[in-house]
């Protein structure tokens, strides 16, 4: 289901195979997927940070083409709640891999 342009929802569905041959299909909750400028106008976080943020793993960012970034708002916006409520949110090693683009799990603090 299209929202628009710039954003689409889709809804990920589990398969069961069921002891009787019959298969269900549970679906999961509904996801928003946008592209970078409208994730950037619904959160109002830049799209420089956005790439910097799922360059170190903060979250995620879906590439269906070679210059089509996507990103959850869902995701931003949790993140932002993360920071508002933990001020230690940015630790060293967060800080770091921020900074650098590197990955959280290989980052180590700064200093």
């Amino acid at each position: 289901m299209t929202n628009s342009d710039d954003s689409t929802w889709f809804i990920p569905a589990k398969v069961i195979r069921l002891a009787d041959g019959s298969t269900l299909v549970k679906p999961g909750r509904a996801i928003q997927r946008a592209k970078a400028s409208q994730v950037s106008k619904m959160t109002g976080v830049h799209r420089k940070v956005l790439s910097a943020l799922a360059d170190c793993g903060l979250i995620r960012r879906a590439s269906p083409s070679p210059q089509g970034a996507m990103y959850y708002p869902s995701e931003v916006s949790d993140l932002i709640t993360a920071t508002e409520s933990d001020p230690d949110f940015w630790t060293a090693v967060r800080t770091r891999a921020y900074l650098t683009g590197t990955k959280l799990k290989t980052s180590k603090p700064i200093g």
